[in-house]
């Protein structure tokens, strides 16, 4: 049976520099890397249909539809979101 994975939605500005965004980026990077079997990773624009329903104007993070962490995330809300959503998948 294939596992599912925890879809991670990250929205940034994607017209802009990618030095706006480069620190965001590495901090999703450090955790999800950690969780690199069990987690899907797609970037998005913050611009988007999809942005504006979660609320999401600057940057954001979308764990499985359901749970919105902010641009001031720590990293380990974003492990903890990552490991429930990944147990209540089981």
């Amino acid at each position: 049976m294939k596992k599912v994975k925890v879809k991670i939605e990250v929205f940034v500005p994607l017209g802009s520099c990618v030095c706006n965004f480069a620190p965001f980026m590495e901090k999703i990077g450090r955790v999800t890397s950690r969780f690199k079997d069990m987690t899907e990773v797609q970037m998005k624009s913050n611009k988007s249909s999809e942005a504006s329903k979660y609320g999401i104007q600057d940057m954001g993070i979308v764990i499985n539809e359901k749970i919105t962490l902010s641009a001031s995330f720590e990293e380990k809300e974003l492990e903890d979101a990552i490991s429930q959503e990944e147990r209540s998948q089981q």
